[in-house]
């Protein structure tokens, strides 16, 4: 049996999307979320309780051209209602990729 030359070329992977965090956190009254993409995709970035309860859309399956890109959230839910004190995750989706991180809204 023989085996061919074994390369030092590392594989190429697919370029994921980068959650960036939200600033401030802790915040009051608003953070800015940001994230990184590396291609044209379709992104989705959404607010939840910490029982998961859907908060606040803040995008939804809108189309973003590769780069980076910042949200402000309010501390508002779709209603437009200031929400309560407390810890919210928050979670980007982008094509196949999708990551939650955390933030704390204090009064």
């Amino acid at each position: 049996v023989r085996i061919g030359p074994i390369s030092s070329v590392p594989a190429v992977t697919r370029p994921a999307a980068l959650l960036l965090g939200a600033a401030p956190n802790p915040f009051n009254p608003r953070t800015t979320i940001a994230f990184e993409i590396p291609i044209r995709l379709n992104v989705t970035l959404r607010v939840f309780d910490l029982d998961g309860r859907l908060v606040r859309n803040l995008i939804e399956r809108e189309t973003r051209v590769s780069g980076r890109h910042e949200v402000v959230w309010n501390g508002r839910d779709d209603s437009g209602r200031q929400v309560a004190s407390g810890t919210f995750f928050y979670r980007l989706e982008a094509g196949e990729f999708a990551v939650s991180k955390w933030m704390v809204l204090v009064k």
